[in-house]
């Protein structure tokens, strides 16, 4: 018996024949046949669309999916953090003009006047695990529960403990600016090689901690130039030997690094980022065409901070340009921005924990960061 098929809907009848159980006519046979023609190009046409549109926001960032920064061990504000230090038991030690912080993996200690804080500044772990601060004019060590303050001349410790001494803009006295060396428990005072003029206390205050080079070479930055002191006696990098000489902009050396071949790199606040490799000091920023005025976008002339991941990356923190990343094996520059997570308009410092992380120290607001792969994220 032949199949009794329902055909007495419009909708069904044509159905039955879409499957072709009931016999078409030639015209819908020619329109299936077109059908079949033309549905798919128009599948492929929106699956294209759908392609392009997908390009455009990703090129834009708009697909990058949207991270929400944990705010739990944000810092306290304040203008900003000027250094870092991860002690020998893993704990992070942050300082700011208005405290110290201390971060034990689970909680936020801070320190103030009420503990015997003064000002802050630097931050040192000696030898014996004695956390120490120091701004160039005072020196405070922690005894456990706060600070003490010791005076600079009488730090007793082991040795490889090294911090400036500066003057204070308000000092009517003169002392020479220079380096103290911790050793056998005594403080050895070591001057300057500069000549006495009261302008010293700005040109020659301590703006940075010590690098140790390669040779054993105690690194220092001051304002206006760079000391390396070993086997008793110093070399100095300045205006003239950075080819400032006829660079009429101010100096403002802010930080210093020494890199996993032993070059020395400097941020300068005025002109950018220098590298000495041993012999002769070369701009790096002027070589790459980074300087102010040297291109429409954004430059490197106002360097800060500069550090080097476990890659070879190098990084460099700047005022009010960002974030920048240089990869030397293909010359590649990267520039992150607010748009990349940066909010604060100065980094002040760049810190390497033993893990190998980068810890991005900010000003403007007060904030540290981390380099996710993708972007920037406030940690602390």
């Amino acid at each position: 018996m032949p199949l009794q098929l329902p055909t007495t809907s419009p909708g069904v009848f044509i159905f039955w024949r879409w499957l072709g159980i009931i016999k078409l006519t030639r015209i819908e046979v020619y329109m299936r046949s077109a059908i079949r023609v033309v549905f798919p190009m128009v599948i492929l046409g929106v699956i294209m669309m759908s392609c392009r549109h997908f390009e455009k926001n990703t090129a834009s960032g708009s697909t990058q999916p949207h991270i929400e920064n944990d705010s739990s061990f944000w810092l306290k504000e304040t203008r900003g953090i000027r250094d870092i230090l991860q002690d020998r038991k893993g704990n992070l030690w942050f300082s700011s003009p208005d405290y110290v912080a201390m971060f034990d993996g689970k909680t936020l200690v801070y320190f103030t006047e009420k503990d015997g804080l003064g000002s802050p500044g630097n931050l040192h772990e000696d030898a014996d695990g004695k956390i120490w601060v120091e701004n160039g004019t005072q020196v405070f060590v922690y005894h456990g529960q706060g600070f003490s303050e010791i005076r600079l001349d009488s730090i007793a410790g082991p040795n490889g403990l090294w911090m400036q001494r500066g003057l204070s803009p308000t000092d009517t006295t003169y002392a020479a600016p220079g380096l103290y060396e911790v050793r056998s428990g005594n403080a050895v005072f070591h001057p300057y090689p500069v000549k006495e003029h009261t302008d010293n206390k700005y040109l020659y205050f301590p703006s940075t901690k010590a690098a140790i080079g390669k040779d054993s070479t105690v690194w220092m930055g001051t304002m206006e130039r760079v000391f390396g002191f070993k086997d008793q006696s110093f070399v100095s990098i300045g205006r003239k030997e950075m080819g400032r000489h006829e660079d009429k902009r101010q100096m403002g050396i802010r930080g210093i690094f020494v890199d996993s071949e032993g070059k020395l790199w400097i941020a300068d606040n005025g002109a950018g980022v220098f590298v000495y490799n041993g012999k002769e000091t070369l701009n790096f920023t002027r070589k790459h065409n980074l300087d102010e005025g040297s291109n429409a976008g954004s430059t490197l002339h106002r360097a800060f901070s500069v550090s080097e991941d476990a890659a070879g990356t190098m990084w460099f923190g700047t005022v009010y340009s960002g974030i920048w990343s240089y990869h030397p094996k293909t010359g590649i520059f990267k520039n992150y921005t607010a748009d990349n997570g940066v909010k604060s308009d100065n980094i002040w410092t760049i810190y390497k924990t033993r893990e190998g992380q980068l810890l991005f120290a900010g000003e403007s607001p007060g904030a540290v960061y981390i380099w996710n792969g993708n972007t920037f994220i406030r940690k602390f």
